[in-house]
C-alpha cells in the first residue's frame, strides 16, 4: 500500500506550552488527531505552523512527537509570527500605537513577500493531503488542484454573534473566507454541520462529515477520597465541604452567572449550608469584571464561589470525581467536550437542551431550558436527592462515554481520506487500462 504523504497544520498544537483559554477544546482536538494520525500505517506525516521556532520546541521537549518531521517553512513565517506577538501585545494594552502601525505595515509587506517565495519554491508533488484540524489551508496550499484539504469545522459562534465583519485578520475570517465546494470537512456534531450549511451557504453539504470527538486527555473516575482531598487542597477547595463543578473558558455564551445565581438559591432554599460551587477555567478579559461584580452581589452568600482558575490536566479526573454534579448550563457549543470529561469520570451532568449537548449526553443525565430558573433548581435538586436517579445517570453516562474516542474519530477520517484515493486510483487505472 503506497503511504499518503500528508502535511498536518500543527499550529494550534504550539499552544502546548501555555496554561490560558489558549490550550482548551481546539488545542486538544488538534493534538489528538494528530497522535491518532501517527499511529497509522498509511500516513507519511510532516508538520506545518505558522511559528516554526515553536513547532521545533515543540518537538523538542515533547517526547510524543520526538520523531515528527517539520515542514521547512519560509524565514519570513518566523519573522511574520514575531512582528504579530508585537502588535497584538501592544494593541490588547492600549499601548504605543506608532509601534502597531508600523508593524502591521511590515506584517503586510512580507505577506507579500512571503507569497512569491512559496510560488516559486513550494514543490507540491511531494504533498497529497493538507490537514487541518481548525484553520484555513494556508495560501500556498489552497490553489494545488494534485493537493487533497481536510479540514475539521468547530462552530458558528463569530457568524451567529455578527464577530466576523469586525475581525478581517482573525483565523476564523479566514477559515470561513476559504470554505468552498470541492474541499472535505470534518464537523465535530450533526448541530454544527447543520449550522454551516445555513451560515456558509458555499459550502457543498455532501462534503461535510459528522465526527465524535473525545476528551482532552484520558479521564477516569478516581474512588481515593484521599486523594481527592489532596487535589482539593491544592485549588483551596474545602475538604470539609460538598460541592458543584463547572468547567470552561469563562465568557458570557457559557452562563456561568445563571448557573452561580440559581445554584445559590438552591441551596438557601434548601439550606444547604455545606454546599459550594466550585468554578474552574480560563477567563477572557472582558468578561472577567462581569463576573466577578456579579459574585460580589451575592454578599455574604459569595463565598460560596470558589473560582480556581486553570485546572492542571493531571488534576482533571480528581476535581470531576470528586463533585456531586456537574453544571453546563451553555448557551451554544459546536460539541461540549467537559460535559463528556465528566461523563467518564462517573460524574452526573445537567446541561443545556440547546445546540450539539444532547448529541452529547443522550438520556444520561438532566437537559434543561438555560434560560429556564424554574428548571435548574428542579435539576439540581433531583440531582442532589434522587440518589437512585443519580447513580442511573452515572452508569449511562460512563457507558456513552465509550461511544466517543479518538481512534473512532481518526478512523473515520482515515477511512474518507483514503476512500478518496482510492477512488482516483481506479479512475488512474481504468484510464490507463483504455
Amino acid at each position: 500500500m503506497k503511504k499518503i504523504n500528508m502535511l498536518y497544520d500543527a499550529t494550534f498544537i504550539c499552544n502546548i506550552f501555555e496554561n490560558t483559554s489558549l490550550r482548551s477544546g481546539l488545542f486538544f482536538v488538534a493534538y489528538n488527531v494528530l497522535l491518532g494520525f501517527l499511529k497509522r500505517k498509511e500516513f507519511d506525516i510532516s508538520l506545518y505552523a505558522e511559528n516554526s521556532y515553536i513547532l521545533k520546541k515543540v518537538l523538542s521537549e515533547c517526547p510524543e512527537f520526538k520523531d515528527c518531521k517539520i515542514f521547512i517553512n519560509s524565514d519570513l513565517d518566523h519573522l511574520i509570527s514575531i512582528l504579530s506577538d508585537i502588535k497584538n501585545k501592544h494593541k490588547a494594552n492600549n499601548n504605543n500605537k506608532i509601534v502597531i502601525f508600523i508593524a502591521g505595515i511590515l506584517i503586510s509587506i512580507l505577506k507579500r513577500l512571503n507569497m512569491l517565495y512559496y510560488n516559486f519554491t513550494f514543490n507540491p508533488d511531494k504533498i497529497d493531503v493538507y490537514f487541518s484540524p481548525v484553520k484555513a489551508v494556508p495560501f500556498f496550499i489552497a490553489n494545488k488542484k494534485n493537493i487533497k484539504k481536510y479540514v475539521i469545522l468547530h462552530d458558528t459562534i463569530p457568524l451567529i454573534k455578527g464577530f466576523l465583519k469586525r475581525k478581517p485578520n482573525d483565523w476564523y475570517y479566514k477559515l470561513v473566507k476559504s470554505i468552498n465546494k470541492t474541499d472535505t470537512y470534518f464537523a465535530n456534531s450533526l448541530y454544527t454541520k447543520q449550522d454551516f450549511i445555513e451560515y456558509v451557504p458555499k459550502i457543498n453539504p455532501a462534503n461535510i462529515k459528522v465526527i465524535p470527538l473525545s476528551t482532552g486527555k484520558p479521564y477516569f473516575r478516581i474512588e481515593s477520597s484521599n486523594y481527592i482531598n489532596q487535589i482539593k487542597r491544592k485549588y483551596k477547595i474545602p475538604t470539609d465541604k460538598k460541592y458543584i463543578f463547572s468547567l470552561s473558558n469563562l465568557d458570557p455564551r457559557k452562563n456561568l452567572i445563571f448557573a452561580i445565581k440559581n445554584f445559590i438559591t438552591f441551596t438557601q432554599k434548601n439550606h444547604l449550608d455545606d454546599f459550594i460551587f466550585v468554578l474552574g477555567g480560563s477567563h477572557f478579559k472582558d468578561f472577567e469584571g462581569v463576573l466577578n461584580k456579579s459574585i460580589e452581589n451575592f454578599g455574604d452568600l459569595k463565598d460560596k464561589i470558589v473560582r480556581i482558575g486553570y485546572v492542571d490536566d493531571e488534576d482533571m479526573s480528581a476535581l470531576y470525581s470528586g463533585a456531586e454534579m456537574f453544571v453546563f448550563p451553555s448557551l451554544y457549543e459546536g460539541f461540549g467536550i467537559p460535559v463528556l470529561e465528566a461523563m467518564k469520570c462517573g460524574l452526573p451532568v445537567i446541561c443545556s437542551n440547546t445546540t450539539s449537548l444532547p448529541e452529547v449526553i443522550a438520556d444520561c443525565g438532566i437537559q434543561i431550558n438555560p434560560h429556564s430558573d424554574d428548571e435548574m433548581i428542579k435539576a439540581m435538586e433531583k440531582m442532589y436527592y434522587d440518589r437512585d436517579f443519580r447513580a442511573e445517570c452515572v452508569r449511562k453516562g460512563l457507558e456513552r462515554a465509550k461511544l466517543f474516542t479518538w481512534s473512532k474519530c481518526v478512523q473515520i477520517i482515515s477511512d474518507e481520506i483514503r476512500r478518496d484515493f482510492n477512488s482516483e486510483e481506479k479512475v488512474l487505472n481504468n484510464y490507463i487500462n483504455v
